[in-house]
């Protein structure tokens, strides 16, 4: 009897020393630092810079698997960065904080309209996924920025979320749509969710 508990002891002791890496290598959470959105703009919209950091940084933190560089911490590396060079700014804060992800971005204002413009470098690969959206108001700016962190969650890292699910479904209801209006358009049209979840296109980050 004594034999067969040291024997059922020894395995369950083998079992979790094999164990113990994999759980800790999975439950080791990927670190991104958020850099404030620039804003071309003929007025101040300070407060829309606040609003999309605000927006990303909760719909990009995920318990036990995405951490968010802290703003203070990072704004300090940025206040000491002795050039304004896009690239070398990112490897600054990349070497700094020692996170995995730098999120970038612009917010241009043009005839009452926006364009937003992000870029995620992904620091290990050296390499980069760009999103953009565009707003006919300035109230639609800061939910077009939910949707891009709706689709950074789904083609970066695989996390599905509702925003994401509903962009899918309305692409697809806009694409029957056309079909309906137009039906010698029978060629299949991936709705740009989709096609985005499908066919990831990473470019080379050119500061190598």
């Amino acid at each position: 009897m004594k034999n067969q508990f040291k024997i059922r002891f020894f395995i369950l002791s083998l079992s979790s020393l094999f164990c113990f890496p994999l759980n800790l290598w999975a439950q080791t959470p990927k670190t991104i630092a958020i850099l404030p959105f620039e804003i071309i703009a003929a007025k101040d919209l300070s407060y829309i810079q606040s609003g999309a950091f605000q927006m990303l940084h909760s719909r990009l933190l995920w318990k036990d698997h995405i951490t968010i560089i802290d703003k203070n911490q990072m704004q300090s590396h940025l206040d000491t960065a002795s050039s304004k060079d896009s690239d070398t700014i990112i490897k600054k804060i990349a070497d700094a904080t020692g996170c995995d992800f730098v999120l970038a971005g612009s917010i241009t204002s043009f005839a009452d309209a926006f364009s937003i413009d992000s870029k995620i470098y992904d620091i290990k690969n050296k390499q980069y996924l760009s999103f953009s959206e565009q707003s006919k108001t300035l109230d639609d700016v800061i939910p077009k920025i939910n949707l891009i962190a709706a689709k950074i969650n789904k083609k970066v890292f695989q996390r599905q979320t509702a925003v994401y699910e509903n962009l899918v479904k309305e692409e697809k209801e806009k694409i029957e749509q056309m079909r309906r209006q137009n039906p010698e358009n029978l060629m299949p049209v991936f709705p740009q969710g989709e096609q985005e979840e499908k066919t990831p296109i990473w470019k080379i980050w050119k500061y190598l």
